[in-house]
């Protein structure tokens, strides 16, 4: 199993720390691969290949960093993570945005989905590879949001390779005390193949004493524990 964070933020775009001081703290906290997300409307060509080339120095055989960007549409209502994509996406669609992120070989993910979300994304349910059921800046830390895991629910109606994704949202270096993790089977700590496995399921997400498995179902205690906690952990994101 290679153990992992999503959805992590740095200097290139919004967040307070940089990609090496990130690192760093993974390393300590047991991690062994980071999946960053940095937003995408910052970038440049130039910014883009400097972005990479930080991700590929800081990747050896004992840490991966797999780069990625956040796309921001409908006025930024909605936002797709393109995980392990190396370029950046010209798009006039969601579709499009969509594809181009699969072209690349990576996967798309639905962060921190909005009330009504599915009302917006119906051209993208066939396509989309997650959902965020447990975003740790919006849900908090001790339990996700039961209504991303009904979203995710009607989405693998049409779509069962839709995932269940958990992501940091990193910004700040307070968030790294207590992080939202995965455990993805996985041959190799490489890209291919941490998103290979994504992509076939072989992964669960933690926090606290919640696993959530990759198809986001849950048991009924961990249902009636999400029910109980998280009227109580709901921070402003801010």
């Amino acid at each position: 199993m290679k153990r992992g964070v999503f959805h992590v933020h740095s200097v290139f775009s919004d967040g307070e720390e940089s990609l090496e001081r990130l690192v760093e703290i993974f390393l300590q906290s047991g991690m062994s691969f980071a999946a960053v997300s940095d937003h995408a409307e910052v970038f440049d060509e130039i910014r883009m290949e400097e972005y990479l080339r930080v991700c590929k120095s800081l990747s050896d055989s004992r840490f991966l960093v797999i780069p990625g960007l956040e796309f921001a549409l409908h006025g930024g209502n909605i936002h797709i993570l393109g995980y392990g994509i190396t370029r950046r996406v010209r798009f006039g669609s969601m579709e499009q945005l969509v594809d181009g992120i699969h072209e690349q070989g990576g996967l798309a993910v639905l962060a921190h989905p909005p009330a009504g979300s599915i009302n917006i994304i119906g051209s993208i349910i066939a396509k989309i590879d997650g959902i965020e059921v447990w975003n740790g800046r919006y849900d908090g830390v001790h339990a996700p949001r039961a209504d991303s895991f009904q979203l995710l629910r009607r989405v693998r109606r049409q779509n069962l390779k839709t995932a269940a994704y958990c992501g940091v949202d990193l910004h700040k270096l307070s968030q790294t005390r207590k992080l939202l993790y995965a455990n993805v089977d996985a041959a190799m700590l490489t890209r291919s193949d941490i998103v290979t496995a994504l992509q076939a399921g072989r992964f669960t997400f933690h926090g606290g004493n919640i696993a959530i498995p990759s198809s986001g179902d849950l048991t009924f205690l961990q249902e009636l524990s999400i029910a109980v906690k998280q009227p109580l952990c709901r921070p402003a994101a801010g």
